[in-house]
């Protein structure tokens, strides 16, 4: 119960993910060197963040060399009305950002929006402190671990890596006997 209690006080962010895809051919040049850009509350733009996807994961660019990847992210943490407008004015909003951001100009040949509701955890001063506290709890409970964003981090190699430091948890769980090769 205390566990659940701790998890249950973790509150989360929703945001949009706005993909754009344009023509490499068009877009590239456009675009500022690197792999995207963060935008700090105070800058008074909506986008929260910009990530030119196909220059950062080599996989993306490799499906289609003509097209270029562009994503860019909407909402913070306790500001959703820009989540009610619907997926044409979140493109807007997004091309308008760019544009003011990067000078891009071209005309995106695709898009997608992606909507996750309470996807992102928020963590607050002590935050670190309540996972422990959590995990010590679950610690007790034979064959339970837990990991995921809520305790390791919202990015793909944290969470993996508690995955990782669970598996290894209940591998060495003597009830459960995963260690021992039974």
């Amino acid at each position: 119960p205390g566990a659940a209690a701790g998890l249950d006080g973790v509150e989360y962010a929703s945001m949009a993910l706005i993909s754009l895809a344009f023509r490499r051919s068009e877009a590239d040049a456009q675009l500022p060197e690197g792999s995207g850009f963060l935008v700090p509350p105070v800058d008074g733009r909506t986008i929260k963040a910009s990530t030119f996807a196909s220059r950062k994961w080599g996989w993306i660019a490799e499906e289609d060399p003509g097209v270029l990847v562009v994503r860019t992210s909407v909402g913070r943490y306790q500001e959703t009305a820009i989540l009610g407008r619907s997926d044409q004015e979140l493109v807007e909003v997004s091309r308008h950002d760019l544009h003011e951001a990067t000078g891009l100009t071209a005309e995106p040949i695709a898009t997608t929006v992606t909507r996750w509701d309470d996807g992102l955890p928020q963590y607050p001063v002590g935050h670190h402190s309540r996972v422990a506290r959590i995990r010590e709890q679950i610690a007790a409970v034979p064959g339970l671990a837990v990991c995921g964003a809520a305790y390791d981090g919202v990015g793909v190699p944290a969470t993996i890596a508690g995955a990782y430091a669970a598996v290894d948890a209940l591998s060495a769980d003597p009830v459960l006997g995963l260690g021992t090769g039974k």
